[in-house]
């Protein structure tokens, strides 16, 4: 086993420290087509985490390697981040916390500048995507007293009926959330989604939560929207680009609040996932392959390198 710190390198440079090697755990490292074709050894590429747009699937695919992501070990921490953000922005924290700096200098509060801080329960949140993160968020926010509305083309509409959420079209969640919450993965389907025309479909003086990828939003495009008022803020643990220029204006906007990318986080969660990908890597030396292989086409092709290495009975080692 080895290990490099490799984040930001060029592929001549990760694939000149790891390029022999039958199995590769990725974290902050991309793993484009041009590095994946200088893999001469691997079997398996391991992303640290669930979200797996930093590897191009596609050349894994074509080159015969198993892509692993490790779904599921911080859902609950990135759905309580987005509550955390929704509430926040929901209630003007930002605005309460500078009245309340301003009024420690002043000696008295100036509560005008806070005001109006509207009633939260019995509002609608919208939940764009029903997955793990998703489903959880829902439940957290329903728990809370929100209405909730969720679109998901792939959840049937009994389920979210009988979970007391609606069902509902994309148009309809734009145009009824108060708080809109996106949990969908960056795709070439979801890149730049959410652009200044879209924006401009939701609700006037809605919230945007985004805690999935920031390239889901075109973030020149939402400060316009912010700017001129028609939604009222936003909360983003991710953005794009990440981090953000110092001198961005989402930073310094009352009704904004950015976090560092780390809605995955606890340290419980990270010791999970490690130990977890200890077994894969492990079990990878005992050619079993990993149960959250994403192009599961490989295993099942015997000539795929892939499929020949997990398919033999012969034994190796992982490095």
């Amino acid at each position: 086993f080895s290990a490099h710190s490799l984040r930001g390198a060029d592929a001549g440079t990760v694939a000149a420290a790891v390029g022999d090697a039958q199995v590769l755990v990725v974290d902050q490292t991309r793993v484009p087509a041009e590095l994946i074709r200088q893999l001469s050894a691997a079997v398996l590429i391991i992303r640290h985490g669930d979200g797996y747009d930093s590897v191009d699937i596609a050349a894994a695919t074509e080159a015969g390697i198993a892509v692993a992501n490790k779904p599921g070990f911080w859902s609950a921490e990135a759905a309580e981040q987005a509550v955390t953000l929704s509430l926040a922005v929901a209630s003007r924290l930002g605005t309460q916390q500078h009245a309340a700096a301003e009024g420690a200098r002043r000696g008295s509060w100036n509560l005008r500048t806070v005001y109006p801080i509207p009633r939260l329960r019995g509002r609608t949140v919208g939940v764009f995507g029903y997955g793990r993160i998703g489903r959880h968020y829902a439940r957290l926010m329903h728990a809370l007293g929100f209405h909730v509305i969720v679109h998901d083309r792939s959840e049937p509409p009994e389920s979210l009926t009988e979970a007391g959420y609606r069902s509902v079209t994309f148009e309809e969640l734009l145009h009824h959330a108060d708080i809109l919450s996106l949990h969908v993965p960056a795709t070439p389907e979801t890149a730049g989604l959410f652009g200044e025309a879209l924006l401009r479909r939701m609700k006037p003086g809605a919230i945007l939560i985004n805690t999935a990828r920031g390239t889901l939003v075109d973030t020149d495009a939402l400060v316009r929207v912010l700017q001129d008022g028609h939604l009222r803020g936003a909360g983003l643990d991710v953005t794009a680009p990440e981090p953000l220029p110092p001198d961005h204006p989402l930073l310094s906007m009352p009704e904004v609040f950015v976090t560092p990318h780390l809605g995955w986080y606890s340290e419980e969660a990270m010791w999970e996932m490690r130990h977890s990908i200890v077994e894969d890597v492990i079990n990878a030396s005992r050619r079993v392959p990993p149960a959250s292989v994403i192009n599961r086409e490989v295993l099942a092709d015997p000539q795929s390198r892939a499929g020949c290495y997990f398919n033999s009975a012969f034994p190796s080692s992982a490095h």
